[in-house]
């Protein structure tokens, strides 16, 4: 294949990309006019640097060789804000069953979201629907609705005011309501989009349950919800040892832990460690990873949390980092091995997170020792599950056999794990923990984000800037310009709607081998993937050593607009959203004040937008005929077949004003008018009624950056295909 753009122009289009990013989610911004006053990611670093002391720390920071979370990125030495949130996500553990209880979670869930986090809940102890409350007197409602709730709580607050609220509601397989907790949101189609919904697998009875089985597949296949969570995994393949119950998640999956502790999340760049040789690339894996996770404990000796002691307690309890990876298909590609590969591919991705682990358990060590110096006090080791280091540092040794310089990762192995046998755990309750890590790595460009393939050779993003305009970016890997064209090809078939559900598994469990916690990744599926095809990736999850599972069928819902569904639709060459030129007719309407209604064309002259504008802007009635160009631009963006009901349900609304065209006639409302130029606009169907719609809406929801829908699950949070939009 050939690139669309040059090198020089790719490069300048990610700069531009990465300066949309900084100004509307990362940049400080004067308190007194509300503007930015950071414009890169080098201003951004250069803030949150300064706040480190370790050697070596600073200098990595700046040149990408790993970064912190978005909300250090946003919060870490911004003397503006009074919600200083450094941290991601919250695993908060059970709601009790009172109606004190679930109200605070609700109080606690603001807070958190107003501190640039996430938060994640288990409502099993909620009582079921249906239950005597006030002696008899009444009925509870049960746990799901107060899920609804929570729903729409997180969807309403936004993340320190800069990205939407995230939410995990996980639930016991086997309370009373659990059909409904499946069903609800794949039951009412983009009502419920606050939340992600997990199903808790406590026993192998679950498997037993044939009935529960297919109705959860059948919603993965309806909707991708609810995933899986396999608890008794939890519990047995992490440091944390099993009295503090480390089952509960974070919105994205990737950080199974004790409730009521922050994760505490930064990325290690594979771009940055990249080197002729692969023995080379490893131990840059494990230097870089062990800066990463003293950076780590120098948060959490800043503070940052919300103020919520009992989270502020348990976290500098526990202390959790959790050091994850982006670039990997990258790394892969770049040593010449595929991402399809079943074999190859497993083996880079289990050898990557070993040296990520190994560098992040050696950082935990150092920063004890720089902890001493600084402060003269010593640092509490934190309890781990011995039982665990000593099978994973078998584990590990027996892998290490397969690598470059073995001897050197022996004695990694056998110096670290010694150390942690003989203390009984180490300074951190974990270590590692891989995350979806969104808009962080497009920042560092980044295209294969976290352990994700690359979605497509080239992406097109459509944004709207904060002035209201629209913002196009090409974005190009800019590795791609170092490659030939045979192996652009090759790097092509390895594409994400390339790689099968069984291969996509493996990469996982290679990449939770040496994970002291989870890895986020939803399994894409193929449209054409059955219920039975799905109940059978639920068993083969349950024999793998994954900790849970969730899948996303693309074309969720019949008619929905997905990367395979959207090139059907729009038959060979652009989608309409994505064209730089549009085509129409504008009309003007003379009346109490001059009205212009635009209907702009896509395939074969049907109408997939439209602009209404009138008075001048600010006004009520010009918000509120923006408005309604833009929900019916999207419906007819979704299923262009609606335009005639769209008229036909608009065409007598009547209102206090006459408005005219010399082409079109008179009409009795704005509606009205627009209906008109509707009727005027589509194309002759001769004498043929317009087909009915898509017979149920998308599960996708309406991006808040492009206004597509195509805002889809994606490793545990939401992403847009389109426009690369995450609430990661």
């Amino acid at each position: 294949m050939k690139l669309p753009i040059n090198r020089e122009d790719a490069a300048k289009e990610w700069n531009r990309f990465e300066d949309y990013l900084v100004r509307e989610r990362y940049a400080i911004r004067d308190p007194k006019t509300g503007k930015p006053v950071e414009r890169s990611l080098a201003d951004v670093l250069k803030r949150v640097s300064k706040k480190f002391s370790y050697p070596g720390i600073a200098k990595a920071l700046l040149n990408n060789q790993f970064i912190t979370a978005t909300p250090f990125l946003m919060n870490g030495g911004n003397p503006h804000t009074q919600r200083k949130g450094y941290y991601s996500c919250y695993p908060l553990g059970n709601v009790e069953d009172s109606t004190e209880a679930i109200f605070s979670m609700e109080r606690d869930l603001v807070t958190i979201f107003q501190h640039s986090g996430g938060g994640g809940i288990d409502v099993s102890n909620i009582r079921p629907k249906g239950s005597p409350v006030d002696n008899g007197q009444g009925t509870a409602s049960g746990p799901v609705s107060f899920a609804k709730g929570y729903s729409h709580l997180s969807a309403r607050i936004s993340q320190g005011g800069k990205r939407r609220g995230a939410l995990m509601i996980q639930a016991d397989w086997d309370i009373k309501d659990i059909k409904e907790l499946i069903t609800f949101k794949g039951d009412n189609p983009g009502i419920y989009t606050g939340c992600n919904v997990s199903v808790n697998v406590t026993s192998d009875k679950f498997w037993e349950d044939d009935g529960l089985l297919q109705l959860i597949a059948e919603y993965i296949w309806k909707s991708g919800d609810p995933g899986l969570l396999f608890t008794q995994k939890s519990l047995e393949n992490t440091p944390v040892p099993q009295k503090y119950n480390p089952v509960y998640s974070n919105p994205c999956g990737e950080y199974l832990s004790t409730k009521d502790t922050a994760c505490n999340l930064l990325t290690v760049n594979l771009q940055k460690c990249l080197t002729v040789k692969f023995g080379d690339y490893l131990n840059n894996v494990y230097e870089n990873s062990r800066l990463a996770a003293l950076a780590g404990n120098e948060i959490l000796d800043m503070g940052g949390f919300p103020p919520i002691e009992r989270i502020v307690k348990n976290t500098l309890k526990f202390r959790p980092i959790g050091i994850g990876f982006t670039g990997l298909q990258h790394a892969m590609n770049y040593y010449d091995v595929s991402y399809a590969d079943e074999h190859e591919a497993p083996k880079f991705a289990k050898a990557t997170q070993l040296a990520l682990m190994l560098g992040s358990m050696q950082g935990s060590i150092d920063y004890a020792d720089y902890y001493r110096e600084k402060t003269g006090e010593k640092l509490e080791v934190r309890e781990w599950n011995v039982d665990y280091a000593k099978r994973i540092a078998k584990e590990a040794q027996e892998f290490c056999s397969q690598l470059p310089r073995k001897v050197t990762w022996q004695k990694h192995i056998k110096r670290i794990f010694d150390a942690v046998i003989k203390q009984g755990g180490l300074f951190n309750s974990v270590t590692t923990s891989q995350a979806p890590t969104g808009s962080i790595s497009q920042l560092m460009k980044v295209a294969c984000t976290g352990v994700e393939p690359y979605f497509s050779m080239i992406q097109s993003r459509r944004v709207k800037d904060a002035d209201g305009s629209w913002k196009e970016f090409t974005l190009v890997p800019l590795e791609f310009y170092n490659y030939d064209e045979n192996k652009l090809d090759w790097v092509e078939s390895q594409t994400a709607h390339n790689i099968t559900p069984l291969q996509q598994i493996r990469l996982l469990e290679a990449c939770q081998a040496f994970n002291h916690t989870a890895v986020s990744k939803t399994i894409n599926l193929p449209a054409s993937t059955s219920v039975e095809d799905i109940k059978e990736m639920l068993f083969i999850a349950r024999a793998s050593k994954l900790k849970g599972i969730t899948m996303f069928r693309d074309s969720s819902m019949t008619g929905v607009l997905s990367d395979s569904a959207a090139k059907a639709a729009e038959k060979p060459g652009i989608p309409f959203s994505d064209l730089a030129q549009r085509y129409g007719s504008t009309f003007k309407f003379s009346g109490p004040a001059s009205l212009y209604v635009t209907a702009n064309m896509g395939e074969n002259e049907h109408v997939r937008e439209v602009f209404i504008n009138t008075t001048k802007s600010g006004s009520t009635i010009h918000g509120m005929c923006e408005s309604l160009g833009r929900v019916i631009s999207v419906a007819l963006q979704h299923d262009y077949r609606l335009v005639n009901k769209i008229a036909r349900t608009l065409e007598d609304i009547s209102s206090d004003s006459v408005w005219s065209n010399s082409s079109l006639g008179r009409v009795f409302s704005i509606p009205a008018a627009l209906a008109k130029v509707l009727d005027s606009c589509k194309p002759e169907i001769n004498g043929k009624e317009d087909p009915a719609p898509y017979e149920e809406p998308s599960s996708y929801s309406s991006c808040p950056a492009c206004g597509k829908l195509t805002l889809r699950r994606s490793g545990g949070c939401s992403q847009c295909v389109s426009c690369g939009y995450s609430t990661c």
